[in-house]
């Protein structure tokens, strides 16, 4: 089976954090993912009914000096991964998504706000299917490892922009 055709950089996380009061940018890091095996799955089969599609993504940030790997799952995500869950939203960010008709999909025109409420640190992010902070359930989409830890703190806003790019390779 010919394998050509079309390639996925898998989902771009740019996080971004501002101070409040003054509105500057203190950091910025963007970094491309690694997508666990199930979000693999799912990414190949829902768009043919093979799965279920799953409605509603959450972005979440993480703590703990954590390296995914293809079995990452949700359940790491209180344990292991050390859910960032100091911020003031009652519930993990929604990624509210939009497609931009060449592509893209992504959340650029809402990202998912964090304000932290104690100081903390991030070493990456999530995607994943279940809102609740802490929950070890839902599948998890997407996972990144930003290169330098991002330290978190009240009086700083995060916010995170994530998208998946498909490319054509098969040009005509």
């Amino acid at each position: 089976m010919q394998t050509e055709g079309l390639k996925i950089l898998g989902f771009r996380h740019e996080l971004q954090i501002f101070d409040i009061a003054t509105g500057k940018l203190i950091d910025s890091e963007v970094q491309f993912n690694r997508i666990p095996q199930a979000g693999l799955d799912f990414l190949i089969q829902s768009p043919f009914g093979v799965v279920a599609a799953i409605p509603n993504f959450y972005c979440t940030l993480y703590s703990n000096n954590f390296l995914a790997d293809g079995n990452t799952s949700a359940a790491d995500l209180p344990g292991v991964m050390g859910e960032f869950t100091a911020y003031s939203e009652a519930t993990r960010p929604a990624w509210v998504h939009a497609y931009n008709g060449a592509g893209t999909l992504d959340n650029a025109a809402s990202k998912a706000v964090f304000t932290p409420t104690a100081d903390g640190v991030a070493y990456g992010s999530v995607i994943v299917a279940n809102p609740t902070k802490g929950a070890t359930t839902g599948l998890l989409l997407s996972v990144v490892r930003y290169a330098t830890i991002k330290p978190l703190s009240a009086g700083m806003e995060a916010k995170l922009l994530c998208g998946i790019t498909y490319i054509p390779t098969n040009v005509l």
